[in-house]
């Protein structure tokens, strides 16, 4: 057997090239793993960045395809020059006193009435005109602050398909019969009455205390006027131990849970910045407002009974116990209108504060459409407090709590005496209704606040006349002839202006040029309203004339081309009178005209 020799140097150096070769390998091994690592991390982080990337443009996109489809519905012509407020809510949550409107945004779209669209103006108030913030030495400032009464909701709930969806444009507010009434009885020499409709639905007295003190003394009001009360029945009614007056507030529920960052809180929060800042959740969303849906406990809705416990007890409670309960939260209440008054009184501004009529504790004869709304008994009890009860009770706390202190105007009973048609819901008024609630005011404001005494037209003696349009009744005398079948004279008494105008041809120059109507008897008038076809319609001068005989005619308003409102789609003219006028007969007769032609859709006149 043959034994190998031993292995040479030269062999140790092929050995120590081997063990060199073997490292390299390994760390082209340790590479190769490396760079398979980092390039599978590379393709994931791609596939991720991919997906997102993706996912962002596919959202863009239907960003973009919700924009278009904007543009294609109503929005485009409720925001023609800004389509991004379309994102807007109606209201917005303001920490230190619940909500307040979203300055820019549509506050009624609905037009079956023929008004423009209204926006809230710059400082989220119900008005079609801009607010500064320094008062202009010109105007008399006056703010009328509340609730949806106040605001003017027109009708609410089911109610809204009872009264076919009624609601009050702004010329029928509150607000601005008051101005109008106010410049054209008690005119203030040098200066221009201004009443700005400054409240917002759902607020109760201690929105009212917060908000003038965070922001509407700011705008220095010569003049306060607050009318609300049925916004306090739901949270006096609310059955807590630990009840508090001021965590109560309408969306508070909704501003808790966001302040707080629990999980409903961040969700809500999460649906409101995608509403407010996409196209996409707002073609969604259609222009429901947020906050109504997502809000917490029944503040909008009918409250609902509770279980029925042993004795008649609520959450283990006596009776005697809830009712001392219930009259805690009124004298929480209470001391929040006085300290409201206290404020307003400390900065030296003159204020009313009015209680607000309710349907089922008015006792007035119901109209055919009250009893429709009566029988739907929407907001008729409130937990175990029935709401005529609850609302008698907090009036006669706070009548008590007003005496020899401030100017309290109570509506409460105020229609006790008419069958007109009033209430549109349960506690919503009806433009008629609104006229005399603004004429009552007025006249204290004359009387209490400018020291002017009262004449024959201001008193109210017969409120039904105040609904009288004697127009809708009226014979057309004298009319020119339509052009067009369709647009016959009968289409402009129809009270609100419709589609479908009156239209008559050209007369000639030796034809008259005029209108003449004929009521059944005589009445006395105080405003006049008239619109027109379209522009080139409204003559440059016009004059509407009064008779009572048909033979003997008196001017009663002239007006012209340059004092067209913008309450309507087409022009339109309003006019309040100081006194009311007698009249059987009325004429309305261009002066100078750019065509001898009529084109009116609507004329009417009031008491």
């Amino acid at each position: 057997m043959t034994v190998p020799d031993p292995p040479q140097i030269e062999n140790g150096k092929s050995l120590a090239k081997g063990t060199r070769t073997s490292s390299a390998h390994f760390l082209l091994r340790i590479v190769k793993r490396v760079w398979r690592i980092a390039w599978y991390s590379t393709k994931k982080t791609a596939y991720f960045v991919f997906v997102i990337v993706a996912v962002v443009l596919l959202f863009v996109g239907l960003d973009k395809a919700a924009e278009f489809a904007l543009w294609k519905s109503p929005f485009s012509y409720v925001y023609p020059d800004n389509l991004s407020m379309a994102k807007r809510d109606l209201t917005k949550p303001v920490s230190h006193y619940d909500y307040d409107l979203n300055p820019g945004v549509c506050l009624v779209q609905n037009q079956p009435k023929g008004n423009r669209y209204e926006y809230a103006n710059n400082a989220g108030f119900r008005d079609p005109r801009e607010i500064p913030l320094t008062k202009p030495d010109d105007e008399f400032r006056i703010f009328l602050t509340g609730g949806s009464t106040a605001f003017g909701l027109g009708a609410s709930g089911k109610a809204a398909e009872v009264t076919d969806f009624y609601y009050i444009e702004n010329r029928e507010t509150i607000a601005h019969a008051l101005e109008s009434i106010l410049n054209s009885t008690a005119p203030i020499p040098g200066k221009k009455i201004r009443v700005y409709n400054t409240a917002v639905w759902g607020h109760a007295y201690q929105h009212l205390l917060f908000r003038y003190v965070a922001k509407l003394r700011e705008y220095k009001p010569d003049l306060v006027v607050s009318l609300d009360g049925v916004n306090e029945i739901h949270p006096i009614s609310i059955p807590e131990k630990d009840w508090n007056y001021f965590r109560h507030g309408q969306f508070h529920g909704v501003l808790k849970q966001i302040f707080s960052y629990n999980p409903d809180g961040l969700g809500a929060y999460l649906t409101l910045w995608l509403k407010n800042n996409t196209f996409l959740v707002a073609w969604l969303w259609k222009g429901m407002e947020p906050f109504l849906v997502m809000e917490t406990g029944m503040r909008m809705d009918q409250g609902a009974a509770l279980a029925p416990e042993p004795e008649g007890a609520v959450l283990g409670m006596t009776k005697e116990q809830r009712s001392q309960m219930v009259a805690d939260n009124v004298s929480a209440v209470v001391r929040v209108v006085d300290d409201y008054h206290t404020v307003l009184e400390n900065d030296g501004v003159p204020h009313i504060i009015a209680l607000q009529p309710m349907l089922y504790l008015s006792k007035k004869p119901r109209h055919e459409i009250e009893k429709k709304v009566e029988a739907l008994e929407e907001h008729k009890q409130y937990y175990d407090l029935p709401t005529d009860w609850a609302y008698s009770y907090i009036v006669q706390r706070i009548r008590e709590s007003a005496q020899n202190r401030y100017t309290l105007m109570d509506f409460t009973g105020y229609f006790d005496d008419t069958a007109e048609w009033v209430f549109s819901d349960w506690c919503h008024l009806t433009a008629g209704a609104n006229y005399l609630i603004a004429k009552e005011m007025a006249n204290i404001i004359k009387e209490h606040f400018f020291k002017i005494p009262l004449s024959e037209g201001d008193k109210v003696e017969s409120k039904e006349s105040f609904f009288c349009n004697p127009v809708a009744t009226a014979k057309v005398v004298y009319a020119p002839p339509p052009d067009n079948p369709e647009k016959d004279p009968q289409n402009m008494l129809a009270g609100y202006p419709g589609p479908v105008p009156y239209s008559s041809r050209t007369v000639a120059t030796d034809e008259k040029l005029e209108v003449v109507l004929g009521f059944d008897r005589i009445f006395p008038l105080s405003r006049l309203r008239l619109i027109w076809e379209d522009d080139l319609s409204v003559p440059s001068e016009w004059v509407v004339d009064i008779s009572t005989d048909g033979e003997t005619w008196n001017e009663w308003v002239r007006g012209s081309d340059k004092s067209l409102d913008k309450f309507s789609w087409w022009p339109g003219y309003e006019f309040y009178g100081a006194e009311p006028v007698q009249a059987q007969y009325l004429r309305y007769r261009p002066i100078v005209s750019k065509e001898r032609r009529i084109g009116l859709r609507s004329l009417s006149v009031l008491r």
